[in-house]
């Protein structure tokens, strides 16, 4: 038993130490598709197989200026994404998960001024995420909890190179990011059966990017490390509906292009996400979550989310417990 607490301990403590590290980010501003945030699924059971699709709506037409609100009258923009999402059990302890997206982007600009709008879209095959994730304990009922590890790659298969007019768009209108980003992983859950079916989880992610050569060697533009780290809570409310609520926390820094940091780029973001799940068979289930800034504080002024909204429908090919 000491030895899991120092495990839980450790964990926790390396979650807080990278929320305080001064990292460098990609911003709301360039919303793309919420890879990293997506890995809430700790493991699968040996030989499951979990397919989820998710459909999520970002609307970017907050502007803010460090915690202040400014009025945004004149441009409107939003980022839709679809995610494929799959997840395998290798082994009782190891779980594959890889997710690909399709993303577009839209802004318009001009709203206040007569003959001036104008509106910008871009679409195509975003960036991917692959992972391998290892449970160090599994929920028994004994000790309820579970502690799991991963870590892996975000794959630059979406364009970074889009122009229009003969120049070049700027990185938050792209698909994707052009580098190859590392990503480490971390999650916690406790449960107290049989008084109760509520569920604690926490989990956290760390993303190290690359960079990418966007149109020749003299423009080398990299946006920087990413921590989130969510804490939520799961319970029945009748049958198989449950809600899920999350409280979420993510912490940027400036891009860069080619080596000098870039203003009016990174913040930090405290989020309320509430969920919906419904268990339609013992395989198909469906999820309905939004999420709404609680605090929010940028580097500068940029465009950041007023609020998101996502569906999503998870089927499991096996008869075991996904958890």
């Amino acid at each position: 038993m000491k030895t899991s607490i120092k495990e839980i301990l450790f964990f926790g403590l390396l979650a807080l130490l990278m929320g305080a590290m001064e990292i460098q980010a990609q911003t709301c501003s360039c919303a793309g598709a919420p890879l990293i945030s997506s890995q809430s699924i700790s493991s699968a059971a040996k030989g499951n197989l979990l397919l989820g699709v998710t459909y999520q709506y970002n609307d970017i037409s907050n502007l803010y200026s460090g915690s202040s609100q400014l009025n945004n009258l004149s441009t409107a923009r939003n980022t839709q994404s679809t995610l494929l999402e799959l997840n395998y059990g290798i082994t009782r302890r190891l779980t594959f998960s890889g997710t690909v997206t399709y993303v577009q982007k839209f802004r318009r600009t001009g709203l206040q001024t007569s003959g001036a709008e104008e509106t910008l879209t871009t679409r195509g095959i975003g960036d991917g995420l692959f992972m391998l994730k290892y449970v160090l304990h599994q929920n028994t009922i004994r000790k309820q909890y579970q502690l799991a590890i991963g870590g892996g790659v975000k794959v630059p298969f979406g364009a970074s190179d889009i122009t229009q007019g003969g120049l070049a768009l700027n990185a938050d209108m792209q698909p994707g990011t052009g580098a190859w980003d590392g990503i480490a992983w971390s999650y916690f859950s406790k449960t107290f059966a049989p008084a109760t079916t509520i569920n604690l989880f926490w989990y956290n992610s760390f993303r190290l990017t690359g960079s990418d050569n966007r149109f020749g060697s003299n423009d080398i533009y990299r946006f920087g490390n990413e921590v989130v780290s969510t804490l939520g809570v799961t319970n029945k409310i009748i049958g198989d509906l449950s809600y899920i609520m999350m409280v979420r926390y993510r912490s940027t820094a400036s891009d860069q292009r080619n080596g000098n940091p870039l203003p009016n780029t990174g913040g930090k973001w405290i989020n309320f996400k509430p969920a919906f799940s419904y268990g339609l068979t013992d395989q198909l289930s469906l999820r309905f979550s939004g999420q709404l800034p609680v605090y929010q504080h940028l580097n500068g002024t940029q465009p950041t989310t007023a609020f998101t909204l996502s569906a999503s429908v998870f089927y499991n090919f096996g008869s075991k417990t996904i958890f």
